[in-house]
């Protein structure tokens, strides 16, 4: 008889014959799909292409400049509270406190080792650790030939969405609470909180992402409700321990803020900023919101045994949590992972026996290979990691003999304050702190300053800045040469500097 993860249990009559499941010997329309594909190299060559992808190229991560500046002033001896004031001549409180001050101390202090080759190497190290997470929650105990589609989709999802910030963390986290998840809707094991809550501290100090672990358990508590009904103790522990980790996200620098910061992120950013934006199926990565979906209703409907509504519940809310923003994906997809697995397994027919051992030895040979040769690309000498930057015009920011207020579009923000030197000597009008700007600000600065849209020379009379550092093709540029009569002072890589008719030392 096979058992919920797939496997075969062998029993024996009086006269010792072997007995195997009527399903292995009757396949179902779901399970011929799957053949003799060898589903051991499939995770292999997924996860070496993982790691080679996330080698190579440049930097990847606007933000990554201004989170190295926030990390460096802390390593100076700059208090959390205080570090990253004074960056701006916004008319908006100085009041900001980061909320993943460890990610910036660390990836500070990698940079300060080994430059931007150590934050690309980072990189491989930090998705390499999400792999074998993935791995140990998909592939272990599973049959293969179930787990290996479930890691390969968490595989892509990770090679898209890869950079060198602190949302790896998030990554690397998201299968653990996909497997606690399957564990508590499938047996009403709830996780230790003796584990659960010292990470929340951790992971809500390094990423905002810890939200997730909260919202899937209390997904984990309805979804039981739904099988079990609401006196079902597995589903409350799980909301009693969610209320937990809500507390324990207040042990920070930013105090009981901090546990509110996604709500503070959303909102600031909105549909500003692309990676909140809402998600479309058919653009970018939420084909893989809509390929879970289709899976789990093969397994509904073409399956040997089917989901649960309890699971079915849990997959449909990290869905809809992955069609709220961009940024939600891949999280959502690696969440998802270990019930996929199991589920994919329960509806397949069973098998006698397993792929051979060498198939799986040489899977794991083609991962480490790939390892290997992405490290070794992301050790490469000689390469230019921060791409088209117009670096050169930052600096001559940054050379400027007074103080300069800098009018500027979004994406410069950080390379313009990291390699000008920064604050006090360079202020931006804007940067990548969504929750220090509010989304009043950033919708008209965006959309009517940098647009030149109807009233922006009200906007730019309240800035009063010194210069302007735009893309070339943003309307501001035209607008502030035929009616302001700036001066453009140089031009690099698209980006523009202009300057007042008057203005010296340029």
């Amino acid at each position: 008889t096979a058992d919920d993860q797939g496997q075969v249990t062998v029993g024996r009559e009086p006269e010792c014959r072997q007995l195997v499941s009527p399903e292995s010997r009757a396949p179902t329309r779901l399970g011929r799909l799957g053949g003799e594909v060898p589903w051991s190299l499939l995770a292999g060559f997924a996860a070496a292409g993982v790691l080679i992808s996330a080698s190579l190229g440049q930097i990847r991560d606007i933000d990554l400049y201004w989170h190295l500046l926030v990390g460096d002033e802390i390593r100076s001896g700059t208090p959390i509270t205080a570090a990253g004031h004074g960056w701006t001549f916004a008319p908006v409180p100085d009041t900001w406190v980061s909320s993943q001050w460890l990610s910036e101390v660390l990836l500070s202090w990698l940079h300060s080792v080994g430059g931007f080759q150590a934050l690309v190497l980072f990189r491989v190290v930090s998705a390499a650790a999400v792999l074998v997470v993935l791995a140990a929650v998909t592939l272990r105990g599973r049959p293969i030939r179930a787990g290996a589609v479930a890691f390969a989709l968490g595989g892509v999802a990770i090679a898209v969405t890869t950079q060198e910030r602190s949302q790896q963390l998030t990554y690397v986290l998201a299968p653990l609470v996909g497997w606690w998840a399957e564990r508590l809707v499938r047996e009403g094991r709830v996780p230790r909180w003796w584990i659960v809550l010292p990470l929340t501290v951790v992971w809500a100090n390094f990423h905002g992402g810890w939200v997730l672990l909260p919202f899937v358990l209390v997904l984990c508590a309805v979804a039981r409700w739904t099988s079990h009904g609401l006196r079902d103790r597995p589903a409350w522990h799980a909301i009693v321990l969610s209320a937990g980790c809500g507390l324990s996200a207040m042990i920070s620098p930013l105090g009981p803020a901090n546990a509110l910061t996604a709500i503070t992120f959303s909102r600031a950013a909105g549909a500003e900023i692309a990676e909140w934006g809402r998600v479309v199926l058919w653009a970018d990565q939420g084909w893989m919101l809509g390929a879970l979906l289709v899976l789990f209703i093969l397994c509904w409907s073409r399956g040997r045994t089917r989901p649960g509504n309890d699971e079915l519940v849990l997959v449909v809310g990290l869905i809809a949590f992955g069609f709220l923003a961009y940024r939600n994906i891949t999280p959502a997809v690696l969440v998802i992972a270990p019930t996929a697995a199991g589920a994919i397994a329960r509806a397949l027919p069973a098998r006698p026996t397993e792929p051979r051992p060498r198939l799986a030895r040489t899977s794991l040979t083609i991962a480490l290979v790939g390892a290997l040769l992405a490290v070794g690309s992301a050790l490469l000498p000689g390469q230019n990691l921060q791409g088209a930057l117009p670096i050169a015009l930052f600096q001559q920011i940054g050379r400027h003999p007074t103080p300069v207020r800098v009018l500027n579009t979004y994406n410069v923000s950080g390379p313009l304050l990291f390699f000008s030197g920064g604050a006090p000597h360079v202020k931006v009008g804007i940067d990548g702190r969504t929750d220090l700007y509010g989304a009043a600000y950033i919708n008209t600065y965006m959309n009517t300053l940098l647009a030149a849209g109807p009233g922006w020379q009200w906007q730019f009379d309240q800035l009063n800045p010194d210069a302007a550092l735009l893309y070339s093709n943003e309307a501001l540029v035209g607008a502030l040469q035929n009616e302001r009569n700036w001066r453009v002072v140089d031009v690099q890589d698209g980006v523009v500097l202009l300057v007042p008719p008057n203005a010296t030392g340029w």
